[in-house]
């Protein structure tokens, strides 16, 4: 499992008991895998979903105020798959003697997916494929027809918008990442020359800022994906702290020169900086690689056991938890998983609390938060 990091802009943190303290509730909701949402949201009739509680909660605050005390949604254990992000705006916040709290019925056991289970597997046989793949693949890829099970945004490098470090679509199985087909499978390819837009090279420290950048790559390998569509290149090509992914253009396989697509390198590209392919039908040559073609939807994976022995699974729900300008409200125990983009997203608001959380297999962030003051993040 690969770590998450958390990102805390204009953050404060409190740490001591007391500050963590808080009165008991003056009302609690349910919410269980076994509810209905046209339930009352007591402990016998429990809602299904934690937005049915949240709706609940606007409804007591229309009709008066909350309760003394505040309001504790409690959630059973189980998987709650999430089909969109859950939303929290300013008529969703609690007050400071009156705080909104939802909490995991038992810490870890209450899992919000953001993906989506992928069935109707069957071994790769089309030959044209076949081809294509690595022989040592040929036999253990299994492939799955994703817009059969009803997934048709399939997002990836043309979304520009989200596509730098965040890789849209990912697959996991056994509850952990997986690996997009790639070259090489450990470490990275160079710019062995950086070119002009005359095709020249540039000095070592030069940064070629041309649109559509060229240059001349240290690997010949590259010259075997001339018909490969929508191979992408994961590189920091000029600073060691910027990497973006940047579809690739053309390869010439005399020179072994490359262009790179639209979505070039923010800061340009320098001589001796490193990337790799990804995303390359042809590299996927090991367990745990898995390639996507968008254009038909097949999802092609070798998987690592059996797949009788776990469960593959594609994010879909971006930004899974989003909170904007909400004040004193609290989650509390959740696991959240297997999303796009960043687990938490706090816009603006005070005192929202991330407590107790475990927050994995995102493709961002775990927790991001945009202004706002007194927000915690703790023990997550």
């Amino acid at each position: 499992m690969r770590p998450l990091r958390l990102l805390l802009v204009c953050l404060t943190i409190s740490c001591c008991g007391c500050a963590l303290a808080q009165k008991e509730p003056g009302m609690n909701l349910y919410v269980a895998t076994s509810g209905k949402d046209t339930n009352a949201g007591t402990k016998a009739k429990p809602f299904a979903t934690l937005a049915r509680a949240r709706d609940a909660i606007r409804d007591l605050k229309k009709a008066g105020t909350l309760p003394a005390g505040g309001v504790t949604v409690i959630v059973g254990d189980g998987i709650y798959e999430l089909a969109a992000p859950l939303q929290f705006a300013v008529e969703d916040s609690g007050a400071e003697a009156c705080p909104i709290t939802y909490r995991a019925e038992h810490n870890g056991a209450v899992r919000l997916v953001g993906g989506r289970i992928v069935t109707g597997w069957k071994k790769a046989s089309d030959p044209s494929v076949l081809a294509r793949l690595n022989p040592a693949a040929r036999g253990k890829v299994q492939q799955a027809d994703l817009q059969a099970l009803g997934l048709t945004d399939l997002q990836g490098i043309n979304n520009a918008g989200t596509y730098r470090s965040d890789p849209g679509l990912e697959v996991f199985f056994q509850d952990r990442p997986m690996t997009l087909a790639r070259y090489p499978n450990e470490g990275y390819m160079h710019i062995q020359s950086a070119l002009d837009a005359e095709g020249k090279p540039k000095p070592a420290n030069a940064v070629v800022t041309t649109p559509g950048p060229k240059f001349i790559c240290d690997d010949p390998r590259p010259a075997q994906w001339a018909d490969e569509p929508e191979v992408w290149l994961h590189g920091f090509w000029t600073y060691d702290w910027a990497d973006s992914r940047i579809p690739m253009g053309a390869v010439d396989p005399v020179t072994n020169t490359i262009s790179l697509g639209k979505g070039n390198a923010a800061y340009g590209i320098r001589t001796g900086q490193w990337f790799y392919a990804e995303n390359v039908l042809r590299e996927l040559d090991r367990p745990g690689e898995w390639y996507l073609d968008r254009a038909s939807g097949i999802l092609y994976f070798w998987p690592t056991a059996s797949l009788s022995k776990g469960r593959v699974m594609v994010s879909v729900v971006r930004d899974m938890v989003q909170l904007k300008d909400v004040a004193y409200v609290t989650f509390r125990g959740f696991l959240v998983e297997a999303g796009r983009g960043h687990g938490f997203v706090i816009n603006g608001g005070s005192n929202v609390r991330v407590v107790a959380c475990t927050i994995r297999n995102m493709g961002n962030w775990a927790v991001r938060v945009h202004g706002g003051t007194k927000h915690t993040v703790v023990g997550c």
